[in-house]
């Protein structure tokens, strides 16, 4: 059997519940309808015949140390009869009624058959457990507690559906069993033969999806949920078709939510690797309603994911929704809508269905890839982005580029989990807009700088903030870390090998240029005082393109934002231990490399950065499509020319390594924010054949502000553009490359949560028949302007022995500056696994 979907999530934490929360909430008042249980195989089951104080066919049981005070009461439910118990002096045992144990008054059952029992209840005591004996030829026996019931002031039904009969039972009893100090009051006990699910609609897959069958809750499905709201619910004749729908009602809450679910062996059963279309009506008093989704696997239930909010809707509203690609191992799902906020929540017509394949033309994604435009835009201006060690993507739009925002101190950020698509936006506690940022060792995200001040008459450009942030991803929160010892407008952040940070470039407070090198120190989590900092006073200009040699030094790319390069070549190597700057040569054009791309390419070990495209927002001139190439494991490092982008010339490129070891090249404009001369191609590089090939390009055409972040599953989001109209680009853009439709991909199995340098990880890896080729890591993305410094995929020695890998971590932190990365293995047919977090320390 299934282990029980009673499990619902709190902040993430899936909490295992032993009975449907809230059942002692539900309502008996008139807006709800509940229909009766049939009660013919419980015999007076009303309790109204009564022989000495005790209802005929049943009897007042119990055992342990207390005292039990019974009684007969007209406080009933129906009718003018209850049984009461008081337990008092209380140190053991248990007080309960129960159907007598003999073949005149205990219900018949037959084996292997399932039967939902019920009954009305009131009591003082929250320790109330719903009980059941069974008789075989060994005598009576206990055999179960079906639930746990709360404290019930009002009357209140509780139903409860058996296990299957074990062989040889032809009777049961049951009752309530108090187990603590209290009054029990009980009344209309009921029990039915639970009948076989009506056969399904072709293609259907929710059971009793219309809400029609069976009584309060409706058959197969049963209400769950968690925190301190107080909630009622209950069947409802308002449906939206049919004579039923299901209600809850929640006030007073701080925390917590409810929803309806089917029970575990009604619950739509799925296959691996497909999409499922969902779709129920609803009307919520409330904004805040989520499509919550659970996943069942060998190990049972669990949380898996939110598809979407739904908004507050007066009248019966349909939401349809798609399921991402159900993961391996996952055999049935459960869903339903969670109420989150004070109000009333009304569904009914559930339906769950294969998603029918996409239509793609014969062969074309598994040589080119795909794009798709989400149905759902972004709720705020996506400047930065950064992949979290949970693999939701942060989302820093700060005054986003908008005076007005800025001047009204409305600043902004949002959380995003682009699989379920939800946003949780966010206040942000100061101007982020153009700040610095990068993933720290421990998975936070440092974030410095931002917008001081917006241009005004007689200022010549924005002014750069002093203050930091580091924001936590199990929190959701900012907290400030200190300023830096100058303000920075477009700084560059990079990762060093011990951990700490290194910073420079960007606009001061003044908004002239920031010229001092500053170093945030992992130990203390401070930005060190100038004097202990090894300073050149030079200017790196705008967001520079600044990356971590293997050797602890630095590469500045001569990609930059803004203007012209530096003087001299254009790159140039800083030891930051010596403050030595020395050029590199070969760089061609290197004034038209404002807003190229420039990346490390995979893996690390090689050494070889690329820069390609890029143009100068101080002349008139088109972009470019150069590309040139530098291997800095050379003992004298220069650039030489690599392969033309395709097509036109273009700036604002968006670089994204993938975990095949190439690298997809994609979006950009010919001219300065121009919305009219974006350039829709798209690009794979791969470093190892030293090759550029077109792919399919991103729909949407993205200039300034635009970024691109690769997903834990392979997959590349695409956000942002902001032309020179000052509008900004909403709509989201995601690139499923060509390894997505090759077939099966590796997956990989108990993967450790950490790991040391030079160590040996051992995890499962299935390749599904074919050889393993290559095992990397991938760093998380943090970028912004066309800027990510410190992204890059390292190789991992790896050994497999059937199904069981051994990876062995590099043990040179500079190749590997510390923090969470993403786990991939690839077969030999270049097709990746979806990732697994490490977090290397």
């Amino acid at each position: 059997m299934r282990k029980s979907l009673k499990m619902y999530t709190k902040r993430g934490t899936i909490v295992l519940i032993a009975a449907v929360v809230a059942v002692a909430n539900l309502l008996s008042a008139t807006p709800f309808a509940t229909p009766a249980i049939a009660a013919e195989t419980v015999m007076n089951g009303d309790l109204e015949q009564v022989t000495a104080d005790v209802p005929n066919c049943f009897t007042q049981a119990g055992w342990g140390n207390n005292t039990t005070t019974w009684a007969i009461t007209d406080d009933a439910h129906s009718g003018t009869k209850a049984q009461s118990v008081k337990v008092s002096n209380y140190t053991s045992g248990d007080a309960k009624l129960l159907m007598k144990e003999d073949n005149a008054c205990a219900p018949d059952v037959e084996a292997n058959a399932k039967y939902t029992v019920s009954l009305w209840y009131k009591s003082t005591s929250a320790k109330n457990n719903l009980t059941m004996f069974r008789h075989s030829d060994a005598g009576w026996t206990y055999w179960a507690d079906l639930k746990t019931l709360p404290a019930a002031a009002g009357w209140t039904e509780v139903t409860a559906t058996t296990p299957a009969v074990p062989a040889g039972t032809d009777m049961v009893s049951f009752g309530v069993s108090l187990a603590g100090n209290g009054t029990l009051i009980t009344d209309d006990y009921a029990m039915t033969e639970v009948t076989a699910p009506a056969p399904l609609p072709d293609g259907e897959l929710t059971h009793n999806g219309g809400l029609e069958e069976g009584g309060n809750p409706p058959a197969r499905w049963f209400q769950a949920g968690w925190g301190d709201g107080q909630v009622t619910g209950g069947v409802t004749n308002d449906a939206h078709a049919g004579n039923k729908a299901y209600s809850i009602t929640m006030a007073g809450r701080t925390e917590g939510d409810f929803k309806l679910l089917p029970e575990d062996e009604a619950a739509p059963v799925v296959q691996p690797g497909k999409n499922y279309d969902l779709s129920v009506w609803y009307k919520s008093t409330s904004a805040v309603n989520s499509v919550t989704v659970f996943a069942h696997t060998a190990a049972g239930w669990g949380y898996w994911t939110e598809l979407r909010t739904l908004p507050a809707a007066a009248n019966w509203t349909q939401a349809k929704l798609k399921t991402p690609r159900v993961p391996a191992g996952v055999d049935a799902i459960s869903w339903g809508v969670s109420l989150a906020a004070d109000g009333t929540l009304v569904t009914d017509d559930y339906s769950t269905r294969e998603s029918a394949p996409e239509a793609v033309p014969a062969g074309e994604p598994a040589t080119n890839g795909k794009w798709t435009v989400k149905d759902y835009e972004l709720p705020v201006r996506a400047i930065h982005s950064t992949l979290l060690k949970n693999g939701k993507i942060l989302l820093i739009a700060g005054s986003g580029n908008d005076a007005q925002a800025f001047k009204s101190g409305t600043f902004k950020a949002s959380i995003w989990d682009p699989v379920s698509g939800v946003f949780n936006t966010l206040n942000v506690p100061k101007d982020m807009f153009c700040a610095g940022h990068v993933t720290l060792a421990d998975g936070r995200v440092l974030i410095q700088g931002g917008t001081k001040s917006y241009p005004t008459p007689g200022t010549a450009d924005y002014g750069g903030l002093k203050d930091s942030w580091i924001f936590n991803p199990d929190t959701n929160e900012f907290t400030p870390s200190g300023n830096a010892n100058e303000g920075h407008w477009y700084p560059t952040l990079t990762a060093l090998g011990n951990g700490d940070v290194w910073m420079a470039g960007g606009l001061k407070e003044d908004a002239t240029g920031a010229v001092n090198t500053e170093m945030f120190s992992n130990a203390t989590k401070k930005w060190l005082p100038g004097n202990q900092v090894k300073q050149t006073y030079n200017f790196w200009g705008l967001y520079p393109h600044m990356f971590l040699m293997k050797d602890g030094r630095l590469f500045y790319s001569g990609a930059h934002t803004f203007g012209n390069a530096l003087p001299g070549t254009g790159s140039s190597i800083y030891n930051i231990q010596t403050g030595a700057i020395a050029d590199v040569p070969g760089l061609r054009m290197k004034d038209m490399r404002d807003q190229a791309a420039s990346i490390l390419l995979p893996p690390a070990q090689d050494q070889k950065v690329l820069i390609t495209g890029g143009g100068n927002i101080l002349g008139t001139d088109p972009a470019i499509n150069l590309t040139d190439i530098i291997n800095l494991n050379d003992a004298k490092p220069q650039y030489k020319p690599g392969p033309n982008l395709p097509g036109l010339g273009k700036m604002y490129v968006n670089a994204t390594i993938l975990p095949d070891r190439t690298v997809l090249l994609a979006n950009g404009g010919r001219l300065n924010r121009d919305e009219e001369s974006n350039v829709k191609t798209a690009a794979i590089y791969d470093p190892a054949t030293n090759t550029m090939r077109e792919v399919a390009a991103d729909p949407i055409g993205r200039n300034y502000h635009s970024s691109s972040v690769l997903l834990p599953d392979g997959r590349v989001v695409t956000v942002g553009s902001n032309p020179g109209t000052g509008d900004f680009e909403m709509r989201i853009s995601v690139y499923e490359p060509s390894y997505m439709f090759k077939g099966k991909r590796p997956e990989l199995r108990n993967v450790p949560a950490t790991a040391a340098y030079g160590a040996n990880v051992m995890f499962g890896a299935a390749m599904n028949g074919k050889a393993i080729k290559s095992a990397q890591l991938t760093r998380p993305m943090s970028v912004t302007h066309q800027t990510d410094s410190n992204v890059r995929l390292v190789d991992v020695p790896i050994t497999m022995w059937g199904t069981t890998a051994i990876a062995q971590i590099p043990n040179n932190k500079n190749l590997l500056p510390p923090g969470p990365y993403m786990l991939t293995v690839t077969d030999a047919n270049g097709v990746p696994s979806l990732a697994s977090w490490i977090m290397i320390k």
